[in-house]
Parts: C-alpha cells; structure tokens; sequence
C-alpha cells in the first residue's frame, strides 16, 4: 500500500495504534459519526474525548491488529479524504471477523487534526457484529417480501 500524503489518509493508516493517532490531533478536535450511531456524543469534542473513543475502539471492540486499505485519497493539508476497507476481529466470544467499507474527511490546521467525519455502512456494522448475519441479509429478507 503506497505511504498516505493526506491528514485524512495517515489517521486512518494509525487506526489500532491510540497513541498514534491522537499525536495527530489538536487539542480542540471533533469527531463526528454518523447520527445512526446516537449512544455516542455527536460531535464528540476535545482531544481527550477523542483519544478515550479510539481506545474503546481497540480496546473493548475491536483487537488493535486491524488493517485498512486505502482505497481513494484526496486533498492536501487542510482538507482531506479518504476511502477504505476496515477489517479487524471483534472482541466478542466468536471473535468474529469484520469487514466494512467507511469514508472518513478531515480538516487540519497548524495544531493538527481538528475535524473528523467518519462515515460508515452502520446496517453492515450491526448485521455483522449483533446479528450474526451476512452484509446485505436485511436488504435480501426485505426485497423478499
């Protein structure tokens, strides 16, 4: 995978890695993921707020040995996005794999990334991890009907 040029594209190369990612941070970042997601503030706000999310992540989700591939990236130092595949094992008793297609923009500024919008398939997220069920099951049962 060529080496990320963007903001946008060496925070999602961090993912796994906390520390990593919030030294990329301003201290005022926001986050923001998608409304689907509620039981999350929206945004959420200031680096600590961040750093303590992306460790939930990797820390109770999620293993950190996660991959991601890029898949587009565009944009320069202020304004940046980015196209991926994210797969990981959850933590859960199955340690069942995940795999799903996510876009995430950044904007930066001399003190580092100060706004994050990660967007994501959430219907694949909750078929998979709750569900037990294949990407694209609640779309077939629906169509069937």
């Amino acid at each position: 995978m060529p080496t990320p040029t963007t903001p946008a594209g060496r925070l999602v190369s961090a993912f796994g890695d906390p520390a990593r990612m919030a030294a990329l941070y301003a201290p005022h970042i926001e986050w923001s993921l998608p409304a689907s997601l509620s039981t999350l503030p929206r945004p959420m706000v200031g680096r600590d707020a961040v750093a303590a999310f992306n460790r939930a992540v990797w820390e109770v989700h999620y293993f950190p040995d996660c991959t991601v591939e890029i898949l587009d990236e565009t944009g320069d130092a202020q304004r940046s996005a980015v196209r991926f595949i994210y797969r990981a094992t959850a933590r859960d008793d199955a340690r069942t794999r995940y795999e799903n297609h996510y876009t995430l923009f950044a904007r930066s500024g001399p003190d580092g990334i100060t706004e994050v919008f990660e967007d994501l398939d959430t219907l694949a997220m909750v078929e998979v991890l709750r569900q037990g069920r294949q990407v694209g099951d609640t779309f077939r049962t629906e169509a069937g009907r």
